[in-house]
């Protein structure tokens, strides 16, 4: 270590590379390859006398999360609203969301026509308040919907008993939960149907792409129809050069379809998924250990039914007074100057988030009840507080070697001794 932050000009802690992402395995290339070299691109192409890849993805993962069923889609994004269509959510609704979450989480919602109505979050998960569900609650609610976020879960067993008891649909963004669980049961399974994307971010990624899991019959078929433009897999004998999907007049869909070329990349990556799961786990348990040793940074302090974490983001939060007072956000600028890796405060909560306003959407501004869309006019004081003081860590630096992960405890204390030189 040197007597300057590299803030300052001083030499950083780490000039070696990160694990990359996203991550190729030895047979990438060839399964993708093989769909290229094929006939059929989409599960809207010509049967070939092979099932679709996208089927065996479905079946893959839905064996993965623990659910009946799933399907796939072209986004995380498509995988809410196809579900929310399918539970029959309709223009007046509301629907309680966490204020704390990517914008898209209630923005679907304000696609069906619904109102996301925030909520503010748990402390020590930053995951949806449960007591704050409960009292969001008005004769207009039909949903609420549970996003675990970056390496916890939300209180299942408590949303459970709000959604029984008050007869509402309790919906998954499991987006950045792949592998988490809650006692035992996998992320996604437990409410009417979750909601998985494969962003280039997240821990199972083809660039883009959805997938919806649900065990309930009903739902399953009807989210087969909305992402299909009302067409669902062919129950009937398939035949050679016709497509495998039949046309019905049930339901008003979208085209959301994934392509096979997503659904082949998926697959690839759902074998390595449980061992890069592990390997995140280690780290982050290494993690916890050193950087809360000094009493100045508080990790996550997820609920003990959830027995399994998933690391989409490893976050610790500082203490009051921690590093000179200073803010979060200037950590982050002195840790990825140290690292060389962009190392970031969480998502702004939405009734501040520049990117959350579902009055701009077509046709909301001229609805009788387009100001409960103002997401101004919810309180979220946790989420503001908690926001402030977190440091998010990408997970692929948990895939690295114990090398890496010492290099991130080597990045708070130097800056931690060095924190006057911390623009203030």
């Amino acid at each position: 270590m040197t007597g300057r932050l590299a803030l300052a000009g001083g030499a950083p802690v780490w000039s070696g590379d990160w694990p990359g992402w996203p991550q190729l395995g030895p047979h990438t290339a060839e399964r993708v390859a093989q769909v290229l070299n094929g006939e059929r691109w989409a599960i809207s192409g010509h049967w070939t006398g092979r099932p679709a890849i996208e089927v065996e993805l479905a079946e893959r993962f839905a064996e993965f999360v623990g659910a009946r069923w799933c399907v796939p889609v072209d986004h995380g994004s498509s995988a809410l609203i196809t579900g929310l269509h399918a539970l029959g959510i309709k223009p007046g609704d509301e629907v309680i969301v966490p204020g704390l979450t990517w914008v898209a989480s209630a923005s679907v919602v304000a696609r069906t026509g619904a109102i996301p109505v925030l909520v503010d979050v748990d402390p020590d998960t930053l995951c949806i308040d449960p007591q704050a569900v409960e009292a969001a609650i008005t004769p207009a609610t039909v949903a609420v919907m549970a996003v675990h976020l970056y390496s916890a879960m939300a209180d299942m067993d408590a949303l459970r008993a709000i959604a029984r008891r008050r007869s509402l649909a309790l919906v998954e963004d499991a987006a950045q939960a792949y592998g988490s669980t809650w006692n035992g049961a996998g992320a996604g399974s437990l409410g009417d149907f979750g909601a998985f994307s494969a962003q280039q971010g997240k821990t199972l990624t083809a660039g883009e792409g959805g997938l919806l899991v649900t065990s309930d019959p009903g739902l399953r078929e009807r989210a087969e129809m909305v992402r299909g433009d009302g067409r669902r897999y062919t129950l009937g004998p398939r035949e050679v050069g016709r497509p495998e999907l039949e046309e019905l007049s049930l339901v008003q869909g979208w085209n959301m379809h994934i392509s096979e070329v997503q659904s082949a990349l998926l697959l690839d990556g759902l074998e390595r998924l449980p061992e890069q799961n592990a390997c995140r786990a280690a780290a982050a348990e290494v993690l916890d250990k050193a950087l809360g040793a000094e009493g100045d940074l508080e990790p996550i302090k997820p609920y003990a039914a959830n027995d399994r974490r998933a690391y989409y983001h490893y976050a610790i939060r500082l203490r009051p007074g921690a590093f000179a007072g200073r803010s979060a956000a200037t950590v982050c600028r002195a840790l990825s100057a140290e690292l060389g890796f962009w190392v970031h405060t969480p998502y702004r909560p939405l009734n501040g988030h520049p990117l959350y306003d579902p009055r701009r959407l077509p046709g909301l501004a001229d609805q009788d009840f387009a100001w409960k869309f103002d997401p101004a006019r919810f309180e979220l004081p946790v989420a503001h507080r908690e926001a402030e003081r977190t440091v998010l860590l990408h997970h692929p630096m948990l895939l690295g070697s114990p090398g890496h992960t010492q290099a991130v405890v080597d990045a708070f204390d130097k800056i931690r001794r060095l924190a006057d030189q911390l623009p203030a």
